[in-house]
């Protein structure tokens, strides 16, 4: 019934218009578009966004952004020997990060021309994957389990969102937070302040953006294997004027300290990247305050969701009011290997204490 092509070629403009009644149906707007057309100006060699087209009588149909990754070794291990043989290896993982849209600028639902008809449509994008590559990973609410059938399934990060759609003052939102309060009061007395820029960011401050990745890559939990393709997308999108992206900006002293970028599509205010300089003894938890500026900018514009993606650490997971179960799915096209990925990745970073522990109560069990 559906036919299929994976490839680097991004959607013309009469692609796009095929897809405007799902953006309607989904409350999402055409500013999403401009976010992965900058993603796919930042391809990188060993780590590049493709398109997967689904095709319905020769008609485009479908569509979904997949992330092609070579080197992700460091992503699987800690041990620097073991990371490195399996990047030697270079065998491509495709990974779809199926929930939200745009979240680290690469989430994506995938996008059918006849909404009513999504479930079927995923099912056979799943399908396609499996059948094509030696493995992929779907990373998507545990809900949609039904949608990847035969596929090995482990716990993962859940999605942190805060649903302010009934809030009518910021207060709404920090009174369940006894601490809070003090913790604003703290970065003022240290002359912190947050600043918003409004579309597109300056060289200098692309500059800070820069050293902030840098010195949050080696102490954070988790390593994307997509993590140099995060940081080149980063900066495209930094320097590209885009209506509907604002930019939330920490200094200390007017020392640049951290920044979280974010989209409004729909009724949504979604995080898309965001660093912190974590070199740094303390930022008189300036990433607490981040929640209370975006939430309050998302009230004062009528939204009514602010989307976090995954959670990889304890104040994303605190500051939070609702978190959504989620699970990677993965597929390959040899059974054999497959077996081995089930045995492999109860072993890797992504299923270890440290990644697991923001999963409890939220995710599954591994089954393989």
């Amino acid at each position: 019934m559906y036919t299929f092509e994976l490839s680097d070629r991004y959607l013309s403009n009469e692609e796009l218009s095929v897809f405007q009644k799902y953006l309607d149906f989904y409350g999402m707007d055409n500013s999403i578009w401009e976010v992965f057309t900058c993603l796919f100006n930042s391809s990188l060699s060993h780590v590049q966004p493709l398109l997967l087209r689904t095709f319905k009588d020769d008609s485009l149909y479908g569509v979904a952004v997949i992330i092609k990754c070579k080197k992700y070794g460091r992503s699987f291990f800690s041990k620097k020997l073991i990371a490195g043989l399996i990047d030697t290896f270079n065998l491509p993982c495709y990974l779809w990060i199926k929930f939200g849209c745009c979240m680290d600028m690469m989430s994506n639902p995938g996008f059918v021309k006849d909404p009513e008809k999504t479930e079927e449509v995923i099912r056979a994008m799943a399908a396609y994957l499996k059948k094509k590559n030696l493995m992929s990973v779907i990373y998507d609410l545990t809900d949609n389990a039904e949608q990847f059938e035969s596929a090995s399934i482990f716990p993962a990060l859940p999605q942190a969102l805060i649903d302010c759609s009934t809030y009518t003052t910021i207060t709404d939102y920090t009174e369940h937070y006894k601490n809070l309060k003090r913790k604003v009061r703290k970065f003022a007395n240290k002359q912190g302040v947050y600043t918003r820029v409004d579309h597109q960011l300056s060289e200098k401050h692309l500059i800070e953006l820069k050293r902030c990745f840098h010195a949050t890559i080696d102490k954070s939990v988790i390593y994307l294997p997509y993590q140099d393709l995060y940081l080149s997308a980063a900066l495209t999108t930094g320097r590209t004027k885009i209506e509907n992206i604002y930019y939330f900006i920490a200094t200390i002293d007017g020392e640049f300290i951290g920044y979280q970028t974010a989209l409004v599509t729909g009724k949504y205010l979604n995080a898309l990247h965001g660093a912190f300089d974590r070199t740094r003894k303390t930022t008189y938890h300036a990433y607490d305050i981040m929640f209370v500026k975006m939430v309050e900018f998302a009230i004062e514009n009528g939204l009514e969701f602010v989307d976090f993606g995954g959670v990889a650490n304890f104040t994303k997971e605190k500051m939070a009011n609702t978190l959504r179960g989620t699970s990677y799915f993965i597929y390959s096209k040899y059974p054999l290997f497959q077996k081995v990925i089930d045995l492999m990745f109860r072993f890797t970073v992504i299923q270890g204490e440290g990644q697991l522990k923001f999963s409890k109560g939220t995710g599954v069990k591994a089954k393989g």
